[in-house]
């Protein structure tokens, strides 16, 4: 039986860490804006804290971290075992006993696994698995495909971010026709800056005044395809000698390999490595193109971001960036791991500014017209809403 706490509904967010990332920034973006009045959100962290934790916590909102989860995909936790997740999925569902929330709520693969299950062993009412992304990583965990399948089983409904999402659950999982639910990213405006605003911080940030400056967002993984923009710089660098690149974004094991292959080319001067920033918005309104090298994407939160700054963006065609970016008029869309066709977008586009400033201004109103966050928000309540009985009771 659903039980309403003091007239809300609980909804549990289940996620395997709170790292800066952006199933996290997701979820740490419903809680700021989901009715508050109407739900009571919980948090576990299956895997651990992250960067993010703290700013969960600054929302009121409970943060539980029970144990480790070894089905989470990452080089660094191959070493966990059967038993740590079992002990895992014990304690997850001890506490959705006490706690009983009236929907689970899970993201990335981990939690789209051990979620389901504790919800059933827990009698959560209703689930909802989250699939933000393709299936590259079940390369190296083969198993995840079967375990990931029974826990869409399980769900009432798959959220996904993107057509391409869905496509690509369809191909690896039986087929769950009557559960998918596609809803967009959302993207808060960023209003943009005056020319003195701008100045200021590119002085503050060492950026040159006039020269223009490319931003990337994006955590160092291997399929970021950071190395990739490394070479594309290098190929344009005598065309724009006083370029910046900006690279935004936690180590998550490639940050090495991508800062030597800029020393051996010689560019590294050329580039600036700043590290995971809560200011991101700030260089997006301060920058004058984007650029998503990734081989893989689902829907891409940091496009979203750049295209309501304003920004032209160069993205690989890859996942859900098709759907957020227009080809030729928001942006460039080039094949994924070819440095040499990044290289001719990012050359075009700050070969003409005029027409980077009009790719530009075409991505900020698509972000505002197409994936705002009200919109966003408001696709989400309705889907809790469609799972929860009339009122508090049933009623």
């Amino acid at each position: 039986m659903i039980v309403a706490d003091n007239n809300r509904f609980r909804i549990a967010y289940i996620l395997p860490y709170l790292v800066a990332g952006g199933a996290e920034g997701h979820v740490l973006s419903l809680l700021r804006r989901i009715d508050r009045q109407r739900y009571s959100p919980l948090v576990f962290a299956l895997d651990g804290g992250g960067e993010l934790e703290p700013a969960f916590r600054a929302e009121g909102v409970p943060v539980h971290v029970p144990s480790r989860a070894s089905l989470t995909p990452g080089p660094e936790r191959r070493g966990r075992t059967m038993r740590d997740t079992l002990v895992c999925l014990w304690t997850l569902t001890g506490i959705l006993r006490r706690d009983r929330p009236d929907i689970l709520h899970a993201y990335l693969p981990a939690a789209n696994v051990l979620g389901p299950l504790a919800a059933l062993l827990a009698g959560v009412p209703r689930v909802i698995v989250s699939k933000r992304s393709g299936s590259f990583y079940q390369t190296a965990f083969p198993l995840l495909r079967h375990l990931e399948g029974v826990g869409s089983l399980l769900a009432d409904v798959v959220m996904v971010n993107s057509d391409a999402v869905r496509r690509e659950v369809e191909r690896t999982e039986r087929p769950r026709e009557g559960k998918f639910l596609r809803i967009y990213n959302g993207v808060a405006p960023i209003p943009p800056w005056t020319p003195e605003e701008v100045a200021s911080f590119r002085a503050r940030e060492g950026l040159p005044p006039g020269a223009p400056v490319a931003v990337c967002v994006s955590n160092f993984f291997d399929y970021k395809g950071h190395r990739d923009l490394v070479e594309a710089v290098a190929r344009i660098s005598g065309d724009f000698p006083d370029a910046t690149y900006v690279l935004i974004g936690r180590d998550a094991g490639s940050l090495e390999a991508t800062r030597a292959l800029a020393g051996n080319l010689g560019i590294l001067l050329r580039l600036r490595f700043v590290g995971l920033r809560s200011d991101v918005s700030d260089f997006l309104r301060a920058a004058d193109l984007f650029v998503h090298p990734s081989h893989q994407e689902g829907f891409s939160n940091a496009i979203l971001e750049a295209m309501a700054a304003g920004l032209p963006v160069v993205a690989c065609d890859v996942g859900g960036n098709p759907e957020a970016v227009v080809e030729g008029v928001t942006g460039r869309l080039v094949p994924p791991g070819d440095p040499t066709n990044l290289a001719k977008a990012m050359a075009e586009i700050l070969a003409d500014p005029g027409k980077g400033r009009s790719m530009g201004e075409a991505g900020r109103r698509r972000a505002t017209e197409q994936f705002s966050m009200d919109r966003m928000i408001g696709e989400v309540e309705a889907m809790y809403e469609s799972l929860l009985p009339l009122g508090p009771g049933g009623n």
